[in-house]
């Protein structure tokens, strides 16, 4: 039976939190220039983009919804068209690809199908894919609102995956790694530098196998044989770390 690869897209393909990032420190200095408190000003976007994301998703359209919408609330809206501005940047950022994505993934995708599994907005998530010049190496792409438990059950059905020969790599303990696990498929988890806090949770102990590596370019020596070999023993981590733990960090 072929292995089947779901590979996640922000923060594993490409850099994106980097930029969210960016407007976020941006944001919080211009209200900190208007007399709003850092503090007082970042938690306020962390609950309001939360309570956002559960209504319109993710990507940079909810993100800055939520900047427009403490702005307001903090008494700045002069800030709106400086928003509008980050928001056209952030749908079309300039793609910066993970180190060893370029050499590996068109190795894998020789011997493995490669399946896309992002979440966001279609137009926005195909747009990255598109400037990054990946799609080729993928049979199929899979623009979701949530991943969770029943989104990696359906992925198995749809593209007839058997979850034992089927691997997701990501690098989101809470997207990517606990919910496939808990839905049978193995799992490789690349860690990124600064992951987004609504990101970041303990790696499951049950459900399948997860491999730990330090950057894309290992999965060469893991899944370049065209054989289905048994799952490698897995390597866990003692906590999924970040180097910021902050509302986009």
């Amino acid at each position: 039976m072929q292995r089947t690869l779901f590979l996640d897209a922000d923060d594993t393909l490409w850099e994106n939190n980097i930029y969210f990032e960016r407007v976020v420190a941006a944001f919080l200095r211009k209200l900190q220039r208007r007399g709003v408190p850092t503090a007082i000003a970042r938690q306020r976007l962390w609950d309001t983009e939360q309570r956002i994301i559960r209504r319109f998703g993710y990507g940079s359209h909810p993100f800055c919804r939520a900047l427009a919408e403490v702005a307001r609330q903090l008494a700045c809206p002069d800030l709106t068209g400086w928003i509008y501005e980050q928001q056209k940047f952030l749908a079309h950022h300039p793609i910066e690809l993970m180190p060893g994505v370029a050499q590996t993934l068109p190795a894998l995708a020789e011997c493995n199908r490669l399946i896309l599994v992002t979440k966001g907005d279609p137009e926005e998530q195909l747009g990255k894919l598109h400037r990054a010049q990946l799609a080729r190496y993928f049979t199929a792409t899979e623009v979701v609102f949530e991943k969770n438990v029943a989104t990696y059950r359906r992925l198995l059905r749809r593209h007839r995956a058997h979850a034992a020969h089927s691997w997701m790599i990501g690098n989101s303990p809470r997207s990517d790694i606990n919910p496939a696990k808990a839905a049978g498929l193995n799992t490789v988890f690349i860690p990124y530098h600064t992951t987004w806090q609504h990101e970041l949770e303990e790696i499951s102990s049950n459900g399948g196998h997860t491999l730990v590596l330090d950057h894309f370019g290992q999965l060469a020596d893991h899944f370049l044989d065209t054989r289905v070999l048994s799952p490698p023993a897995t390597r866990r981590s003692p906590r999924s770390r970040s180097a910021h733990q902050e509302s986009r960090a």
